[in-house]
């Protein structure tokens, strides 16, 4: 079972269920191998937002990203846990709203602070 095997390696790594409901689907699933680098011939600037401790994506694939994309790419940083960050705070939400509204990006290397979950 997938989430004995993750609690047996990872006991103190909290559980979330959004991604972990789609595991047994994404096992498996073929790679290529190497992996090509990314290609984006496009004009428009790009936002990659990542939580720094995101139990399903770690922080790094996404800085890879950013970094592959090049000049184009800013990479948009939340210091707090959880997976996906749009949402997440005031301070990510305005910087992904400008982004979707106006194709703004904040400057490079924002980092919005981690916050409580609130409710």
């Amino acid at each position: 079972d997938v989430m004995r095997g993750a609690n047996a390696v990872a006991p103190d790594m909290r559980y979330n269920p959004m991604p972990m409901g789609d595991m047994p689907r994404c096992q498996g699933h073929p790679v290529n191998n190497p992996q090509h680098r990314l290609r984006y011939k496009g004009n428009a600037p790009l936002l990659v937002g990542a939580s720094r401790h995101d139990p399903s994506t770690p922080y790094a694939w996404s800085a890879n990203v950013a970094r592959q994309l090049g000049p184009k790419a800013t990479l948009l940083s939340y210091e707090g846990w959880g997976h996906g960050i749009y949402g997440r705070t005031d301070c990510t939400t305005a910087a992904m709203d400008k982004y979707l509204i106006s194709l703004k990006v904040p400057a490079k290397g924002t980092r919005c602070p981690g916050e409580e979950p609130q409710g």
